[in-house]
Parts: C-alpha cells; structure tokens; sequence
C-alpha cells in the first residue's frame, strides 16, 4: 500500500513542475521572444497613420491579440477639422512602425516617417496648417509612400524660415 501512494506522489510532483514550468514559459515568452523574432505579435506595440483623414492609431499585441488599441487626432486632422481628402484608390490606414520589448528600432514601412511629418505642420502658421496638411495628404496618396510629402514638406520649411 505504501509503495502505491509513493507513485502516486511522483505522479503529481511531475504534474506539478511540468504546469509550473509550462505557466512560466506563457508568462516570459513576451519578454523573451521578442530578442529571437523582433516585431512579432507575441508582445508588440504598433502605430499607424491614417493617409486620408491624417489620424493615428495605436495598438498593442500579446500573444498575437489586439489587447488595446487607441485613436488619436494628429495636427494634419486637426487642422483639416474632419474633412476628408481622397485623391487616389489606396487603402486609408497604413503601418508606420512596430516595436518590441528590448528591441528599440523598427522595420522601415512606406509611411514610416509619416507621423513625424504630421507634427512638422506645427512648424508653419495656423492659417496655412490646413492647405499644407491637404497638400501632405495629397501627396501620401499619391506617390503610396511618405516620401514626396517629406521633400515638400522641408522646401515650404526652409522656404518659410528663408522668408
């Protein structure tokens, strides 16, 4: 009798570490595979740009899940006040960076400069934000990239501060 009790208690001990082994493995993964496969959905920020109303969106992934998401004005929304520009067939919503834990940089996206471009608006006065910010929108869907509104965006700069 005694002899069955003791394997039944290695039985369980074995269950034991194996669950605990196996919940430490699903709680740290997050934090360590990102070293091995950067930018994956097990544990990764994202934020995105919005080509024909100039908002962004943030989100965040665990385990490949959405787990929060997040909607914000820009100064190009801002200055445009709703209004929509559409000027060619793309999709409205374009990925402009993905972030890991322990992984600081992210991989170059076609609107990956987009945000940034965003804020230069505030570089100009209030009363030419929603002519340039139309013009940035323009020029995003134009070209499918942030490229051309990046080089128009710095000649109106240096021809503003030339002024």
């Amino acid at each position: 009798m005694r002899l069955l009790n003791s394997g039944k208690y290695y039985v369980v001990k074995k269950l034991k570490i194996i669950t605990g082994l196996a919940v430490a493995s699903f709680l740290l993964a997050p934090w360590i595979v990102p070293f091995f496969v950067p930018w994956s959905g097990v544990n990764c920020r994202r934020s995105e740009i919005n080509i024909k109303i100039g908002q962004a969106r943030y989100s965040r992934s665990l385990w490949f899940v959405t787990i929060s998401q997040r909607l914000t004005d820009t100064r190009l929304s801002l200055a445009l006040q709703g209004e929509t520009v559409d000027v060619a067939d793309i999709e409205a919503w374009h990925r402009v960076s993905t972030t890991s834990p322990g992984v600081s940089h992210s991989p170059h996206y076609r609107f990956h400069g987009a945000l940034h471009q965003s804020h230069m608006l505030e570089l100009f006065p209030p009363q030419q934000q929603p002519e340039i910010a139309k013009a940035t929108l323009t020029a995003w869907q134009a070209s499918g990239d942030d490229s051309q509104a990046g080089s128009m965006l710095q000649e109106l700069d240096k021809a503003y501060k030339d002024r």
